[in-house]
């Protein structure tokens, strides 16, 4: 019985009613396009229709008493929002993220390795808004919060993962209403031509509504600016910055790239500062956390590292790093990849010769080949 529930659950989601509304819909809509008619008493139609009503009616009170408690007015005037849920409790332990009331962002941030500084700077942020929302509750004078922030780092140190969590836990905290991530960089907002930059940044913040706008390598909107040649980058900053203020409620922006670069876009024009005022510093893996990282993601795929791979991973990390063009987790994302071409390699011609070959292990000679196959 408890299978049945847990099923029926699963394929309903999360408002039973509705769900099962539109599945006796598309139903008759179904049986109406072969032109089945069936036959049923008159009274068993009106008895239908009067459970249907009636349990419309008390779907709809049942959730207007349990949200009315949670309306408060907006930022603007006439304006309405949720308050968010009191029960979210969070603490911080050892530097890390502890969701104590459900917020599964919050277990997947503090769970992710390394980014001991940027789980600090996350946990701030939230413990600041329970404040807030504890000094509204109580008719406390309340100061505003900017939520926009830069992230600053190298290459795949999970910059747009963290980015997609924060929107996540900004939902779940009654901030945004969805709270999803929409990922752009200079082509997404930029066109050819005269007046379509703008038309085109506001295309991609209509998306980004009630979410997050991430725009990854942002400097490269002010790079040809720099080279003193002619470039619509100006256009779509002038343009996010009207946008960020006239919807000030309802979007979230990031902006992320290499600290210098960064650091240049937010003096390239006078309002970027002043809507940016908090910075994350993404720093990038050591050896031993990419060691982490790969066995990780080889669970993931149903794969599982040797013992005797860890100290080759390390060294190959502590080499590789060196490198201009490190890709930090998308270089171990690699790594993995050819170790598992290298074992493709070693154990299929012994599919039809041996008896239960272990298709999970990666092995040391599996790890050298996809070390060699990167030197």
């Amino acid at each position: 019985m408890s299978n049945l529930s847990t099923w029926l659950k699963a394929q309903l989601g999360p408002s039973p009613l509705v769900s099962a509304s539109m599945l006796v819909m598309t139903t008759l809509a179904i049986l109406s396009s072969f032109h089945v008619t069936p036959s049923l008493p008159p009274w068993l139609g009106y008895a239908i229709l009067g459970v249907v009503i009636a349990s419309a009616n008390i779907y709809i009170g049942s959730q207007l008493v349990r949200l009315w408690p949670r309306v408060e007015g907006g930022a603007k005037p006439g304006t309405y929002r949720l308050r968010p849920n009191r029960s979210v409790r969070l603490s911080a332990t050892d530097g890390e993220l502890q969701a104590l009331s459900g917020i599964q962002a919050l277990t997947e941030l503090s769970r992710m390795i390394g980014l001991a500084g940027v789980k600090s700077e996350i946990n701030a942020l939230v413990q600041r808004l329970r404040v807030e929302t504890a000094r509204r509750e109580q008719g406390l004078p309340v100061a505003p919060i900017s939520l926009h922030m830069v992230f600053t780092g190298p290459p795949g140190v999970g910059k747009t993962v963290v980015a997609r969590l924060y929107g996540t836990i900004l939902r779940d905290l009654g901030v945004l209403e969805k709270g999803h991530l929409v990922e752009t960089e200079r082509a997404g907002l930029v066109a050819g031509y005269v007046g379509q930059t703008a038309l085109k940044t506001k295309a991609k913040i209509a998306e980004a509504l009630d979410g997050v706008l991430f725009i990854d390598e942002a400097y490269a909107l002010t790079n040809r600016m720099s080279q003193g040649g002619s470039d619509f980058g100006l256009e779509a900053i002038d343009t996010l910055l009207k946008e960020m203020e006239d919807k000030r409620d309802r979007l979230v922006v990031i902006v992320a790239g290499y600290p210098d670069e960064m650091q240049r876009f937010l003096a390239s024009n006078p309002g970027l500062p002043s809507r940016f005022t908090k910075t994350i510093r993404f720093d990038p893996y050591s050896a031993e956390e990419l060691v982490q990282i790969s066995i990780t993601m080889a669970l993931r795929d149903g794969l599982r590292l040797s013992h005797d791979c860890h100290a080759a991973l390390a060294a190959f990390f502590s080499r590789a790093n060196m490198a201009s063009d490190f890709g930090n987790a998308r270089t171990a994302r690699t790594l993995i990849e050819r170790a598992r071409e290298a074992q493709a390699v070693r154990i299929a011609p012994q599919l039809s010769t041996v008896a239960n070959i272990d298709l999970t292990e990666i092995t040391l000679s599996d790890v050298e080949s996809a070390i060699a196959a990167m030197s």
